[in-house]
């Protein structure tokens, strides 16, 4: 039960991290667009959509592993608790 903690809390820290760098990308995507009197290049532009992107289905994958350790450690739990 500590190493699903361990892992759960692990995964937690990257799923934070991950979404942090998506904020920072988004924000700077917004800031690019709005500056004015700036030239919009249409690929960098793109490019950064498509990293957002790729990004945001990285966080999908990292919360689902975060929910499957919640899992586990609820399985972990009841089983304890069972034998007590």
């Amino acid at each position: 039960m500590e190493n699903t903690v361990k892992k759960l809390e692990e995964q937690v820290k990257e799923t934070d991290e991950t979404l942090g760098s998506i904020a920072t990308k988004v924000g700077n995507v917004q800031k690019e667009i709005c500056r004015e009197g700036t030239k919009i290049e249409v690929n960098k532009l793109l490019q950064s959509v498509h990293d957002v992107k790729n990004d945001y289905q990285n966080l999908r994958k990292e919360i689902s592993e975060v929910q499957d350790l919640q899992k586990q450690l609820s399985y972990c739990k009841k089983s304890t608790h069972t034998y007590d």
